[in-house]
Order: structure tokens, then sequence, then C-alpha cells
């Protein structure tokens, strides 16, 4: 039996290709699983282009795709923790090119996230990327109750389950963003602060609005998902000795900060990429921290922000509407 696949036998947004292949089957503690819905996120557009290091198949063609959600649909020898029919988010094998981007995938037993039926098949297809990055990199700044957490990008889907898993913390939340429309729609889900990067051209003019929005007091620590000059805003912005993790690159493969930041504050610079952190989690710890995201959900305190659906063989169409402004949630590909 065959089934549809997204395939890469070189790098490019026009290489992408609509394949048959063979459907894959269940070995002992294994299940396959048909995968319904899986977003776009930029690490997979990079996967593409042939520039993200999470996607590093030893040959193509391959097939990229970090996160989806889907249905089992057989089960092999051994399987206990899930029956056919059961809901489920797959842990992929995206690093060796074996990704969400089709139809069907076989995965071993334990590396997937069971999914309750009160979430959303849209919200299960996002359960990996954002929310386990927001969860990792706000523990890792371990920001005390009723301080605040400083972000770029902030308008972002992650931004957004940023702004709402710190407010369920008791963390206040400094929230950059490009455009002055994003004001209201951001406080409207808990923001507590939101600060318009437009019309401030440098790094000094940005930081004076941050700490004039708080009042003077200086953010715990701060993620920045955009680099350049906006990572030394958030540098002179955070308090002495605090730490700015940067996890994106929207404005390109490089980030600024001033000398005096690193030595008379002693500001901490560091990364963070869920490609390297999710493996080392160990099966038990993937399962935990899904768990932890799940539950927020099925609370209500994390709602993922879904945009327009393309069908899979339109990928190339998905693709490109990732890559647009103001493009209204996640591009999910059913």
């Amino acid at each position: 039996m065959s089934a549809t696949a997204i395939t890469l036998s070189s790098y490019g947004v026009d290489k992408l290709t609509v394949s048959e292949v063979a459907r894959p089957t269940a070995g002992p503690n294994q299940v396959v699983v048909n995968v319904k819905l899986r977003p776009v996120n930029p690490a997979d557009v990079f996967s593409v282009l042939g520039v993200y290091p999470g996607f590093a198949p030893k040959t193509l063609p391959a097939t990229p795709g970090l996160e989806g959600y889907g249905i089992v649909t057989e089960v092999g020898p051994g399987v206990t923790r899930v029956a056919v029919g059961a809901r489920v988010v797959p842990f992929f094998d995206t690093l060796n090119g074996h990704g969400s981007w089709q139809e069907f995938v076989v995965v071993d037993e334990q590396e997937l996230a069971i999914v309750p039926d009160s979430v959303s098949d849209a919200t299960a297809a996002q359960l990996i990327v954002n929310p386990i990055s927001v969860l990792g990199m706000l523990d890792r700044l371990a920001v005390p109750k009723g301080e605040f957490v400083l972000q770029s990008a902030a308008g972002s889907t992650l931004g957004r389950q940023l702004i709402q898993i710190a407010k369920s913390r008791g963390i206040k939340t400094v929230n950059l963003v490009r455009r002055s429309a994003q004001i209201d729609e951001l406080k409207a889900i808990g923001a507590d602060v939101v600060v318009s990067t437009e019309g401030l051209d440098t790094p000094a003019k940005i930081t004076a609005a941050i700490l004039e929005a708080t009042g003077g007091k200086h953010p715990y620590g701060a993620v920045d998902a955009v680099g350049g000059n906006i990572t030394e805003a958030l540098t002179l912005a955070v308090r002495v000795g605090g730490t700015v993790i940067v996890y994106g690159a929207m404005e390109g493969m490089s980030c600024s900060a001033g000398v005096g930041s690193l030595i008379f504050r002693g500001i901490t610079i560091t990364g963070y990429w869920l490609g390297k952190e999710f493996p080392l989690m160990g099966v038990k710890g993937r399962q935990a921290i899904t768990s932890e995201a799940l539950d927020l959900i099925t609370r209500g305190v994390l709602e993922p922000f879904s945009g327009e659906i393309f069908p899979l063989a339109d990928i190339g169409a998905a693709v490109g509407k990732s890559m647009a402004a103001a493009r209204g949630g996640k591009v999910l590909v059913a």
C-alpha cells in the first residue's frame, strides 16, 4: 500500500514534491499513526531551505515537519499503551528525515503523547514546538512570581503562549511588538505591558520605552526571537545579572550586545533550541513535559493561535503563507 508524503530531493521551497511512498507497518512495540494535521513552523521553512540543523537526513529524498497530530491505525506486537483509534502526537524523527509532512509514520509506542478528547485537532498539532519551548525557557529563567519577563516578537504564536503560561505562574510580561495595532490584541489575552517598537530606531530608545512602561522596573530576564539590535535592547533592559535567551533569528543570524552590559551589568546571553533539548529529556521527560502542556491546554490556560488550513498537496502555498506578515495565526496543513 502507498501513502502521500512531501519529500525533498534537493533543498528549496520550489523543490517540495508530493510523492507516493510505501505505507509503513508496525513492528514490535511500534504503532502506525495517520497524521491528520501539522503546522508550518519557521524551523520547518529553514528545514526546507537546508539551513536547519534539526533536519539533517543522511540522504535525500527526505520528509520535513517537526510536529503534528494523528490517529493510531495499527499497533504492533507487545503494544499496551495505546489502541487503534487513539488520538496522539508522535515524537517525529525529523532529524533523520522522517517528519510530519506525510500521511503515515511509525513510532515506538513510548514516543508519543496521548491527546485527551477535550483537546482540538488544531491545538494537538501544535503541542510540541511552541508550548515546550516556552516551558523550557521559563524554567531556565526561573522568574519569581510578581516579576517581569520580557520578550520580543510577542505577537507570534509562541509569544502569545508565553503570555498565557507566564500569567498562570504569576509572572508579569513585558511584550515587544512591531506594530501598534497588536497592543490591544495582546492585552486582551493577558499581557501586562505591551511596547511597540514602531519609530524606535535604536536599542537605547527601545530600552527607555520598556522602562517607562514598567515604571522603571527592570525585567528579571528575557527571551528573544529577533536577534540583531533587539538583543542589545533586551540586555540593556533586564536587571543586573539577568539572562537573555535567544531562540530565533527573525533579523538574521547575528545579534548584538554592548560590552558594558556583559562586563559591568553581568548580563548572560544564551540560546535555547528545542531540537537539542527535547532529545536530552529522555522518554519519561518528553512524556512529562508534553503532559504538562496538555494539562495547561485542558485547563484553558494555553490556547494556540491557529490560522489558515491548506491541503497537504498544496504545501508550497502553505509555506508561502507561513512566511507572510500578519498571517492571522499558525498555518496548518491537513
